[in-house]
């Protein structure tokens, strides 16, 4: 996996590994299962009860893990001083109730595990020789949502609690709120590893092209690993913001065209019209943020249906050609 920070999905990377190969039998891929590591329930059960017996088996069960958790969540990673410092950043009673909340929301999560297990098998059928990362969860009270160590992907469940979650009210917007949701765990899980391992972001200077052809590229993929979700599920965006994307394609592509930014270099640029956002600025206040991400997919599924390209194809392909072969102008 890439040694990268990526400051749109919250993303810290460190220890950086690189993805097995898959298991066949006879040359069949089999589906594997897969199970989530509980870490945010180790670290619960040391905190209501915490002694040197259980520090020494956190610090033997997760040697890498533990103190990129330390450096997200309370900026320490001393081992001197992590487990003092560990309680001290969790007595707090607003924090210790989020942490509750969330592991009683998460108590049971086979269903993830299962969507997980069944990507992994479509992982296999598109992606030779990729093997989906571990997964893990963690509570981080509101920080980073992804962390990635060695081959594990980690999410923090206090960050999927639903849109009216009372906690979320101060310190999160209403464009945040709305992928903090359940219904998105397994495609950030997925998202988190497509961005660290599989898709290449461009080795020299990125262009907003390059930028929207990546991005387009993992929800390509995503949607060919979680085919039971629909546009919206893979975007995070409202039928609504999908539907004024579609009403105005046209006049998104012009926009990008006719001010000479889909070549253009500038990073502030580039963040309009991917991060996330109450609307995409750079197109109209009545436009939906990451329109440029939207925008991208469409041309990654231009140059897929008139190619006839596969995934592994899709990935390989730089954006230059994808746009220009694809044909794509609405």
């Amino acid at each position: 996996m890439k040694n990268i920070v990526y400051p749109l999905t919250f993303i810290i990377l460190s220890f950086i590994g690189c993805s097995g190969t898959t298991k066949k039998n006879g040359g069949l891929p089999q589906q594997e299962k897969i199970t989530v590591i509980r870490f945010d329930k180790d670290i619960y059960n040391y905190l209501q009860q915490p002694d040197s017996v259980k520090e020494s088996g956190l610090k033997n069960k997760y040697p890498l893990l533990l103190p990129a958790f330390g450096r997200i969540a309370m900026d320490n990673s001393d081992p001197d001083t992590y487990f003092p410092a560990l309680r001290d950043h969790f007595s707090h009673s607003a924090l210790m109730q989020i942490y509750k909340d969330a592991l009683n929301a998460f108590d049971d999560v086979v269903i993830y595990e299962n969507e997980l297990s069944e990507a992994s098998l479509r992982v296999s059928e598109n992606l030779a020789g990729k093997k989906l990362p571990g997964f893990a969860m963690h509570v981080s009270g509101f920080k980073e949502n992804v962390i990635i160590v060695n081959d594990l992907v980690s999410i923090s469940i206090d960050k999927y609690l639903g849109y009216n979650y009372a906690a979320y009210q101060e310190f999160f917007e209403p464009f945040e709120r709305q992928q903090m949701q359940a219904q998105y765990i397994v495609r950030d899980y997925l998202k988190a590893w497509l961005m660290s391992d599989i898709v290449k972001t461009n080795a020299g200077e990125q262009t907003l092209l390059s930028a929207m052809v990546d991005e387009g590229k993992i929800l390509y993929a995503l949607s060919i690993l979680l085919p039971g979700k629909d546009e919206n599920d893979i975007t995070g965006y409202y039928p609504s913001q999908s539907g004024w994307c579609r009403q105005n394609e046209k006049t998104i592509w012009r926009n990008i065209v006719k001010r000479n930014y889909l070549y253009s270099t500038d990073h502030m640029i580039i963040t309009r019209f991917i991060n996330d956002g109450a609307c995409t600025a750079a197109i109209s206040k009545d436009s939906p943020g990451r329109a440029g991400a939207w925008t991208g997919w469409r041309i990654v599924n231009q140059y897929a249906k008139k190619k006839g390209a596969s995934l592994q194809d899709i990935i390989d392909t730089d954006a230059q050609t994808i746009l220009k072969e694809g044909g794509y102008n609405p």
